[in-house]
């Protein structure tokens, strides 16, 4: 249990990086949403996600990228069908 605990402080620790890396992803998938790539574009923002943090504006930036790769996306059954499993645990969480 103290790992966990560990973890979440390390994730909080860096909570400025952790904004700056949602920014980073917020415009590679702006760029990959240009070019008509959405699934791409999703697997890039779960990729890294900031999974440990209780940060709430962490959380909340986050999923507001992840929102728009989502929003981007026409064939949900498509999508899901091209994910690799990892992808899905990391979506639900």
């Amino acid at each position: 249990m103290a790992a966990a605990a560990t973890a979440y402080l390390d994730a909080d620790e860096n909570l400025e990086a952790i904004i700056a890396r949602i920014d980073h992803k917020s415009r590679k998938i702006e760029t990959l949403l240009k070019q008509s790539k959405p699934v791409e574009a999703l697997k890039t923002v779960l990729e890294g996600s900031p999974l440990k943090t209780r940060d709430e504006r962490c959380k909340s930036a986050n999923w507001i990228v992840v929102h728009r790769a989502l929003m981007a996306i026409r064939d949900v059954h498509g999508m899901f069908s091209s994910l690799d499993p990892e992808y899905y645990d990391i979506l639900m969480k």
